[in-house]
């Protein structure tokens, strides 16, 4: 099998393996509804809801602030515009697809499944939508983070230790943001995991299908 044969054959396993990442995060999303595991739900959000203090509030809350939409969109075309100007147009497309694709997932599951929000009394966060799977600022942070990878892979070419050290402050921006959702009494447990199977399976597939060219 030649170059190009392996690289379809990569492409077809990628499309696969996004689209059973997106049927499970839907999937889950359906089973969450049930009573028992919403039981299970409340009961772990209790846990971690139990450690609550004032420093821990207000850093749940500055991860809350940063990553609605307005400064979801603020970030994306900061991030977007430089690499633009700077003559990194595919690097500059490529981020466009990641954020759109891992954010957009985020609403129309939430139409879909139409999981309620835990009980408001649970809540240091007052406007939120209805929709409780998946969580969109969980979406939305997986989704910059990965942009942000990509990005600094196209940026620092040879620099593999700049790109590593963006992978972990990555992995542990997402994971303190899955922790502040529960946190606040906005989101059970398992709709911040159905967020990381979501937006992944709706990144790869968009990468999968659509290759932006140099």
């Amino acid at each position: 099998m030649g170059e190009a044969g392996h690289r379809e054959t990569g492409l077809r396993r990628e499309f696969l393996g996004s689209c059973a990442l997106l049927l499970s995060g839907v999937v889950l999303g359906f089973i969450t509804r049930t009573t028992g595991w919403t039981s299970g739900d409340l009961a772990a959000g209790a846990m971690v809801q139990s450690v609550r203090t004032a420093w821990l509030t207000s850093v749940a809350q500055a991860l809350n602030a940063s990553f609605r939409m307005v400064p979801g969109l603020l970030m994306t075309g900061i991030l977007v515009g430089t690499l633009f100007v700077s003559g990194r147009r595919r690097a500059a497309r490529l981020v466009l697809t990641v954020v759109t694709a891992g954010w957009i997932v985020s609403p129309v599951t939430k139409a879909l499944v139409a999981r309620p929000r835990p009980p408001a009394y649970l809540a240091l966060v007052q406007k939120v939508d209805p929709g409780s799977f998946p969580s969109g600022h969980v979406c939305l942070t997986l989704s910059i983070v990965v942009a942000v990878v990509m990005a600094c892979r196209h940026v620092w070419t040879g620099t593999g230790y700049l790109v590593v050290g963006c992978v972990v402050a990555g992995c542990v921006l997402v994971l303190a943001q899955m922790l502040a959702r529960v946190y606040l009494g906005v989101h059970h447990p398992t709709d911040t995991l159905g967020s990381l199977l979501l937006s992944g399976g709706a990144i790869g597939l968009a990468l999968s299908v659509r290759r932006p060219q140099p």
